[in-house]
């Protein structure tokens, strides 16, 4: 398992630690790797209702078969047993999202790494879907732990969605642990959240999404410290 972690990690720029299966997941299908964290987004669960029809079943699980089952195999899975079903998310294409249900809790996946993506909006189906935005700095970790600062300006939440979503998509690159980054959370209409880290050095989007300058430039503007 730590091989295939580790790989997943240097690509989004987190170190290896003895917490690592705490941090990531992923199952992949169709070539799309789709990722969850393990610590859960902050939006609401998904509950069956959300479920739309069955869409794969897992074939082989890292965790049970190593050996077998390498990181980027279709049907493969980290942590979900083989066998485990996944579903279809009922107002979202499986190219962004799927769901799977073990021991009567349903975790959601979303999008990664897509081969076929030109552009943010073929890897993250958001267009007309996002109603807020928050962002926090990420590692390497600060001296103070901070808090999501809200982007209160809906002009604001406009212009990094549409920069998202037209930014043209290239292979994911491997990041350096201490480069700099922001934690980015898209809060759908739905309730739902889309978290993705965002690398200031490259004016990368986790996903290989790469966006203009004017992305950091906003973000920086709510997270400066205001004098009283």
């Amino acid at each position: 398992m730590r091989a295939a972690l580790l790989l997943l990690a240097l690509a989004l720029g987190f170190a290896i630690g003895a917490d690592a299966t705490t941090l990531l997941d992923y199952i992949t299908f169709d070539g799309i790797d789709y990722i969850r964290w393990t610590t859960d987004e902050p939006g609401r669960p998904l509950t069956r209702d959300d479920l739309g029809p069955e869409f794969a079943i897992v074939e082989c699980s890292f965790s049970e078969d190593n050996r077998r089952c390498s990181y980027g195999l279709d049907a493969a899975a980290a942590f979900l047993p083989s066998g485990t079903r996944v579903y279809a998310v009922q107002g979202y294409p499986t190219n962004f999202r799927l769901a799977a249900i073990w021991k009567d809790r349903i975790f959601l996946y979303q999008a990664w790494r897509n081969p076929r993506a030109k552009v943010g909006a073929d890897l993250y189906d958001v267009v007309g879907k996002v109603r807020a935005i928050d962002v926090q700095r990420g590692e390497p970790p600060q001296a103070v732990a901070t808090k999501p600062t809200a982007i209160t300006s809906p002009h604001d939440v406009a212009a990094l969605v549409e920069m998202i979503v037209t930014g043209a998509v290239r292979a994911p690159q491997v990041h350096a642990v201490a480069e700099p980054r922001y934690l980015v959370t898209l809060w759908l209409a739905d309730g739902t959240t889309l978290g993705r880290v965002y690398f200031r050095e490259t004016n990368e989007l986790m996903g290989g999404v790469a966006v203009p300058a004017d992305f950091a430039r906003i973000l920086e503007r709510y997270l400066r410290p205001r004098s009283d």
